[in-house]
């Protein structure tokens, strides 16, 4: 009987409970279809006030609802301005970019026959590997734009002595990129120029040399900058400030304003490019005799969707009457993550006009 009296209890508590269940769930259900409706205006859109927002030129209108009338509110001015649409959905149209071009026209037929260095399809077909190519390409292929007859060794550069571009007294030099070799500076003022020499990283103080050569711890860019934090490199190991002047600046400062430039070096270390910008932006070009570069393309800088762009200023320089006599290239390296090209390249200006 003891068994049987508390098996009903259970029973009977079990029946309640399930019946209490099948309650809540119901009502629950009910509970979210109601608000469900009412947020999609169905049943209960009239089941109280609703706000309405109507745009009216500059102005907004609040109209009120409820069941029973409807009233128009006085009109609000929100934004005194026109009210702006946004429309948030993305644009497929990219802006629109120069074509890639390389320097010559036959550079599309030697690309093509170009090893692949074992590189995917998508880095080959990429714009940075072509233009890159295309300078590779020129370097190699066509080293030289004119046959200097009477080409000089001038420390670790050269200097092409065929008139009229011969270099000789009154001379003015100026040398940016040392790294604590003055073998051009000193070779160039034994010739009776004027030198000044220009490098920040050497840690090294204004003087003059033995050889009449003056330094400047002084970099080149295109602006003045007084304290110009530069990236590290085999020449800047720790943090330094520099102070960075632009030629033009340079040259007022040193009182050669109206001077023409017999020769101008500059191996800066990637900043070349900027700088030969500044040079043709600013008309500089045409006072300039000789002008001798290290072009270089770092693994890591400039960025390489600038490839085609530092393509476009390379071509700019023969554009604007600069011809190579000599062209040495630096070992390369194509793998992407460790892409690298350096070359040391001597121009004339064929243009050149005292």
């Amino acid at each position: 009987p003891y068994l049987k009296t508390h098996s009903r209890a259970i029973f009977n508590l079990t029946y309640i409970s399930n019946r209490m269940n099948r309650r809540v769930l119901i009502i629950v259900s009910l509970l979210g279809i109601s608000i469900l409706l009412f947020y999609k205006g169905g049943l209960f859109q009239m089941a109280g006030p609703k706000m309405i927002e109507q745009e009216s030129g500059n102005k907004i209108n609040v109209v009120l609802f409820t069941p029973k009338t409807t009233q128009s509110l006085p009109k609000i001015e929100l934004i005194p301005e026109k009210v702006e649409k946004y429309n948030f959905t993305k644009s497929k149209k990219r802006p629109l970019q120069e074509k890639l071009q390389p320097v010559d026209i036959a550079d599309w037929t030697i690309l093509a026959e170009m090893p692949t260095y074992k590189q995917p399809k998508r880095v080959l077909q990429s714009d940075w590997w072509k233009a890159a190519a295309f300078l590779e390409i020129d370097f190699k292929k066509r080293p030289k734009d004119l046959r200097c007859r009477k080409q000089k060794s001038v420390g670790n550069w050269f200097l092409c002595q065929d008139e009229p571009y011969k270099v000789k007294e009154p001379c003015l030099v100026y040398s940016f990129g040392i790294g604590n070799d003055f073998s051009f500076d000193d070779a160039m003022a034994k010739l009776g120029c004027e030198v000044h020499s220009f490098d920040p990283s050497m840690n090294m103080p204004e003087h003059v040399r033995n050889t009449s050569v003056v330094f400047h711890p002084i970099g080149l860019s295109t602006s003045v900058i007084k304290d110009f934090n530069p990236r590290h490199d085999i020449y800047v190991i720790q943090d330094q400030r520099w102070t960075m002047m632009d030629l033009l600046s340079i040259m007022e400062m040193l009182g050669h304003k109206n001077r023409v430039l017999d020769y101008l070096k500059i191996d800066v270390e990637g900043h070349e490019w900027s700088v030969i910008d500044y040079l043709l932006k600013n008309g500089i070009t045409s006072r300039i005799r000789h002008f001798s570069l290290e072009y270089h393309i770092f693994p890591d800088w400039p960025d390489k969707a600038r490839y085609p762009d530092l393509l476009r200023t390379y071509k700019r320089l023969k554009e604007a009457s600069f011809y190579k006599y000599f062209t040495g290239i630096h070992p390369l390296n194509h793998t992407p993550k460790k892409f690298n090209i350096q070359a040391d390249v001597c121009y004339v200006n064929i243009k050149f006009q005292s």
